[in-house]
């Protein structure tokens, strides 16, 4: 990865913050392989279709989140494998 994208990505997890919810695993695996061979956009229903609504609010979040910081669909999916330990503030 360029090095302006993992300054981009250092962005996305300030920006996701920490929190109490944990996410499902496997959901969090469907999103990132959508988002990789689809894109955001088919990732984002994905999430709006399978989704309880606290996750789907996270994950939704965290992928709008790196839409606006320019990541590419490589780094938003690290973020999106990453998710439970960005919020467990072990990242």
């Amino acid at each position: 990865m360029k090095t302006k994208e993992m300054e981009n990505m250092d962005k996305v997890v300030e920006k996701i913050g920490t929190g109490p919810l944990c996410m499902n695993e496997s959901l969090l695996e469907e999103v990132r392989k959508t988002l990789l061979e689809k894109g955001y956009a088919a990732a984002e229903v994905l999430v709006s279709q399978r989704a309880g609504s606290d996750e789907q609010d996270e994950v939704t979040r965290a992928l709008t989140i790196s839409q606006k910081q320019n990541l590419s669909q490589e780094a938003a999916a690290k973020i999106i494998q990453n998710l439970n330990v960005i919020k467990s503030g072990k990242w």
